[in-house]
């Protein structure tokens, strides 16, 4: 329906007005987009935008930082291999000491004086224990064990090159035609009897650390094997009262049976006056328990964006006790061996060592793992943040050709507003 000219209603001019405002609405907020770069400001740019886009921001801020803690993680980790590294070579340098020792060249004197650089030694080994930490908190001092597995008992035949492993089983012609026995099981450290002889006649289950000595003798009758024993968590040496005849069996397991030492049994080979002198050394590792250690929790790293993703990480106390190195002594002897606590320390810091490297393996590994973790956060940050920006960034070149056809029809419109309003003054016309 046409409109006639009308001075109580300026309809061209409200119609004007209208796509003005319009016009000059759009216009700031492109404007505003402009100059923060951003497509959504407010949430009345894009609700539901802003709620994914703000989501995704989110879990990039926790990538973010779960990759710093990640990073912090592998430096704790860096610092206690580097801890264990020192601790390697103490252990490597006591070793060298006690077969030093070994040998019959050295006095009674020359061990005491190994001895004392060893008790040095072991000390140092406590004190990297105790005082290796990372920002306040400590990593060798089992305060953050967390779970350890079990290590069962076991036993290595250690000298005797004679000795020779067939399918299995070690033999030899003259001396040790099997050596087997100590017990699995998690009592392996119950049952003791020391009725005889120090250890000896465990009958039993239960198996400590030492090593067993098994020497060829000339008693002027026969021919028989000495069976003697030093436990390495005291130093006590202890003697079989029983010599065994070639071919026998040395008993170590068995309740009431039991006449040999630890619990280890030993079948004897074909023994002859040639033999004579002849000595192997078994060392005997006895059971470790599993550790759930509810008091020492591990360290738990939040190595992701969300609840829940984490890392836990043990470091096992690394001292001269949980070592199972702290009774280290050199200048122990028998009647019979000058160097037996020698022999016994090489067997322990061999324990020690491997013990010690097992863990400095798994701190490698875990190392690994963190740096993988760590790639994983980045690529996972990137690739929200690749969302988040599609979202909520602004495309300047877009925004720019929007912000110059804003600007035009701001102009335009103002232009046609100021004749919209002088359009009212041509009905004066008709009163001439």
């Amino acid at each position: 329906m046409s409109q006639g000219l009308s001075i109580a209603n300026n309809l061209l001019a409200n119609a004007v007005q209208y796509n003005l405002d319009q016009n000059q609405a759009a216009l700031q907020t492109s404007v505003t987009r402009l100059s923060s770069g951003l497509r959504i400001n407010s949430a009345a740019d894009d609700p539901s935008g802003l709620a994914i886009a703000t989501n995704l921001q989110t879990q990039v801020d926790g990538f973010q930082q779960a990759v710093q803690n990640v990073q912090d993680a592998t430096n704790a980790a860096q610092v206690a291999d580097g801890a264990l590294s020192t601790t390697t070579d103490i252990l490597q340098r006591i070793r060298s000491l006690a077969v030093e020792a070994s040998s019959d060249i050295s006095s009674n004197s020359d061990r005491a004086n190994l001895q004392a650089e060893v008790g040095q030694l072991l000390l140092e080994v406590n004190r990297i224990s105790q005082d290796t930490s990372f920002n306040g908190q400590a990593l060798l001092d089992g305060s953050h064990a967390g779970f350890q597995a079990q290590i069962a008992a076991s036993l290595n035949l250690t000298a005797n090159a004679a000795l020779a492993s067939n399918s299995g089983t070690l033999q030899s012609g003259f001396l040790a035609a099997s050596v087997t026995g100590v017990n699995q099981g998690a009592a392996n450290n119950a049952g003791f009897n020391t009725t005889v002889g120090g250890i000896q006649g465990l009958g039993g289950s239960g198996t400590v650390d030492g090593t067993i000595e098994l020497q060829v003798v000339n008693t002027g009758v026969s021919i028989a094997v000495q069976e003697t024993f030093v436990a390495s968590n005291t130093g006590v040496v202890s003697v079989s009262s029983t010599l065994f005849a070639p071919s026998g069996i040395i008993k170590g397991t068995g309740t009431g049976t039991a006449q040999g030492f630890d619990n280890v049994q030993i079948t004897l080979g074909n023994i002859t006056t040639a033999d004579v002198g002849v000595t192997a050394y078994i060392k005997v590792s006895q059971n470790t328990a599993a550790l759930t250690n509810p008091s020492n929790p591990a360290f738990n790293f939040q190595s992701g964006a969300n609840e829940g993703d984490t890392i836990q990480i043990g470091f096992e106390a690394t001292n001269t006790q949980t070592l199972r190195v702290s009774s280290i002594n050199l200048a122990l002897s028998s009647s019979s061996n000058p160097s037996l606590g020698a022999e016994d320390a090489i067997g322990q810091i061999d324990n020690a060592l491997d013990r010690l490297l097992t863990q400095r393996a798994q701190l490698g590994a875990i190392i690994v793992r963190l740096n993988e973790d760590a790639n994983n956060d980045n690529v996972a940050a990137t690739n929200l943040q690749a969302s988040e920006s599609q979202i909520r960034d602004l495309n300047v070149g877009q925004e720019t050709t929007n912000f110059t056809k804003l600007q035009v029809l701001v102009q335009v419109g103002t232009s046609v507003l100021a004749q919209s309003n002088a359009n009212a003054s041509s009905v004066l016309g008709l009163f001439r």
